[in-house]
């Protein structure tokens, strides 16, 4: 079994507009200008790790023995001051080469930045495996209706498996990892 690591993402910056509302239909209440409104826009990057029970993270094309347990971490780290809301993450996971360990959701917060050893050394707090499940129900993991065993996770409001919405800090590292059984 080989492992590949994934990493996905544009750069990591926030880009301001501002604009200035008025009433353009000229209504029987007249509208003073609200002054400037400020939209911003963050775009986060999602990195996806293998890493061993200790928490070394695997090398690509890492080999893996069949029955051995391993995480997958996933993450998103906000660089800039600009909270980032509605984050929604889906991983779909391949049941040919893994099975999900059940009730092995957890999720950390760090600064932003944090190294590989600093994100494994963070507060991991866990989550319910169930969709619904109080009190976190900020991640859930379902069977998608292949192979009989779960087999999506998603984290965040996601519309198929819809979740509490997601929100990192700015200057925060978000991470969720779980175990998987190698097949």
């Amino acid at each position: 079994m080989m492992i590949v690591v994934l990493m996905l993402g544009c750069p990591r910056i926030a880009s301001p507009a501002t604009n200035t509302a008025f009433d353009p239909g000229g209504g029987s209440v007249p509208l003073a200008s609200s002054g400037p409104v400020t939209v911003n826009s963050v775009q986060l990057a999602l990195v996806k790790q293998a890493r061993d029970l200790a928490g070394a993270v695997l090398a690509t094309g890492a080999t893996v023995t069949t029955g051995q347990t391993i995480y997958f971490v996933l993450f998103v780290d906000n660089t800039t001051a600009v909270p980032s809301s509605n984050i929604q993450i889906t991983d779909q996971l391949d049941e040919t080469s893994f099975t999900y360990v059940p009730n092995s959701i957890e999720t950390t917060a760090v600064l932003t930045g944090s190294n590989d050893a600093a994100i494994w050394a963070g507060v991991w707090s866990p989550l319910s495996d169930a969709l619904g499940a109080p009190p976190d129900d900020s991640a859930s993991i379902t069977d998608s209706g292949g192979p009989a065993g779960p087999d999506r996770l998603t984290v965040g409001a996601v519309a198929v498996q819809a979740n509490q919405t997601l929100n990192v800090s700015g200057n925060t590292l978000r991470a969720i990892r779980f175990r998987v059984m190698v097949k």
